[in-house]
């Protein structure tokens, strides 16, 4: 009987490691740049294209449509189209926003950005400046904190105000991103992101699934997505109160400032959590302790199969701009 037992959890556990080569070999879409010209082209659309930059040894890879590649300067306000910049969720890619891509109305009014974050996707890491030699090391937080800004830089942003957008678990880097750019001309959606940390058994499993013993039997996405899991989850722990923090002191400076640019009193606002419910809207006010912040109860949306809902959601939320920097439909 005992032999049965171990048989059987072994059959089980070769099953399920299969079951996890087919899952990320069959629906984890992965776009080479030639899958894209193909896949824009039979929709008689302009493809985006990857480029790349390098941090501290880590190659980082995202799309872009380039749009202000081909727009001219606006001589009044010196500047071009805003940026779009979208961030996703642990376990996927760039290539989960092509439909953002495929949009007309955001392609018209946004300079598109789509990375791939650290371990997914063709970001990866080379070899570290310092002694820290692990993908998933201690120089990782600083990394993924200032890549959005560096990015920027490399796609030529310079007075454009961007938006950012994060979803679900990776929800909490755009505090990160938030607490590194210029506040002047930065907003932040989060949707539906986890701020509360994970039940210690789903904590246990992303270690076991991470640690060398084990990760060799597993897909390099399903491993990074774990590792991926581990450092949210102190975003979500310790340094969420140091986060948060930050990102109101930030925020604090924009609607005191007076002057031209920033008129006291005006209604200025940066960070928007966009959430599923009203449990978790009243947890979220309850975390951030601010009246700065924008919460919003909206009906749980993919937002990588429905750019539309988010375009809705940056547009309504226009209001809390500054006219200057304001979306011109």
């Amino acid at each position: 009987m005992f032999k049965k037992i171990i048989f059987g959890i072994i059959a089980f556990l070769l099953v399920w490691i299969l079951f996890i080569w087919g899952k990320y070999y069959f629906f984890y879409p992965s776009y080479s740049q030639e899958d894209i010209n193909t896949i824009f082209k039979k929709e008689n659309l302009k493809a985006p294209v990857y480029d790349s930059i390098n941090i501290r040894g880590y190659s980082i890879h995202y799309l872009t449509n380039k749009a202000n590649d081909d727009v001219i300067t606006n001589q009044e306000t010196r500047k071009k189209k805003p940026y779009l910049f979208l961030i996703h969720d642990s376990g996927k890619n760039s290539g989960y926003f092509l439909d953002y891509f495929k949009n007309k109305e955001i392609n018209k009014i946004f300079h598109i950005i789509a990375v791939d974050r650290i371990g997914f996707g063709k970001s990866h890491f080379i070899k570290s400046e310092s002694e820290d030699q692990k993908e998933f090391g201690e120089d990782l937080d600083y990394v993924t904190s200032v890549m959005p800004k560096e990015i920027l830089k490399n796609e030529g942003q310079h007075l454009e105000e961007v938006r950012i957008v994060t979803n679900g678990c990776a929800g909490l880097l755009g505090l990160k991103a938030y607490n590194w750019a210029d506040l002047t001309y930065v907003k932040v959606f989060m949707f539906y992101p986890e701020t509360e940390p994970r039940f210690f058994g789903s904590i246990f499993f992303s270690k076991l699934i991470s640690s060398p013993f084990l990760s060799f039997l597993f897909p390099r996405d399903f491993v990074s997505k774990h590792q991926d899991l581990l450092l949210m989850d102190d975003s979500k722990g310790q340094g969420r109160k140091t986060l948060f923090e930050n990102a109101k002191i930030s925020e604090n400076k924009g609607i005191s400032s007076d002057g031209p640019m920033f008129p006291a009193g005006k209604g200025f606002k940066s960070i928007f959590f966009i959430v599923a419910n009203k449990k978790a809207k009243e947890q979220t006010e309850n975390i951030i302790e601010t009246n700065n912040f924008l919460v919003e109860e909206a009906d749980k949306k993919n937002i990588y199969k429905d750019p539309g809902f988010v375009l809705d959601k940056i547009l309504l939320n226009d209001f809390y701009t500054l006219d200057f920097n304001r979306i011109r439909r």
